[in-house]
């Protein structure tokens, strides 16, 4: 996805393209109550889900195709109905995070922090909530290239990577409210760690759990 921004004929600031993008910015850095739902196909957040597309391509109309395609295919438990797929996906946040850190999993439950407190919008939108949106299309990359629901292996590394912060916090509330801006290659570093260490019918429910 990043390789769309590169070579792009239009670059110029009142470009489509431009547009676009400025268009993209606004949309992951504007207030969304990702945990509501409403009537219809749209779910709030899908805001968010769709800025990357947006920004990355090269007309509205190719970023909805590319977006209507990933929600419809990869992600449709994610916005559909009570969005179960999102339910399930911050499940298996906790299960991951207490296979791979149990000291870190046992913390957090000690505080009342499941994932459903602090992760929904990081799974809803494959970590798009989170800025900078230029680490936001890295860390696509590496998604798109080996399944979205790497993502929860991904938010998983996120708390790994502020496990001491976290762990030394009397409120870690504060710390997870809003997660630091995106490093997506130590991020993609410390998944590939974590993936060796889940066993294999649990991966199988992190494969399936967006359907």
């Amino acid at each position: 996805m990043e390789a769309a921004l590169q070579g792009s004929p239009e670059r110029g600031p009142h470009s489509p393209s431009m547009r676009s993008r400025a268009r993209a910015l606004t949309l992951t850095t504007e207030g969304s109550d990702v945990g509501a739902g409403e009537p219809g196909t749209y779910v709030q957040g899908m805001n968010v889900l769709a800025a990357p597309f947006l920004y990355a391509a090269r007309s509205e109309s190719e970023a909805f195709m590319a977006f209507h395609r990933f929600i419809t295919t990869e992600v449709p438990g994610y916005v559909r109905g009570a969005m179960d797929g999102v339910h399930k996906g911050l499940a298996l946040v906790d299960k991951v995070l207490a296979i791979v850190d149990p000291k870190l999993s046992l913390y957090l439950i000690g505080k009342g922090m499941s994932a459903e407190i602090y992760a929904f919008p990081s799974v809803l939108t494959l970590c798009a909530c989170t800025p900078p949106l230029p680490e936001v299309l890295r860390l696509w990359d590496f998604l798109f290239a080996y399944g979205a629901h790497l993502n929860i292996l991904c938010i998983v590394a996120q708390l790994v990577i502020l496990r001491n912060s976290i762990l030394t916090s009397p409120s870690p509330t504060k710390i997870l409210r809003s997660f630091p801006p995106l490093q997506a290659d130590t991020i993609k570093e410390v998944t590939l760690t974590i993936i060796k260490k889940i066993p294999d019918d649990v991966y199988a429910e992190i494969v399936f759990h967006a359907k």
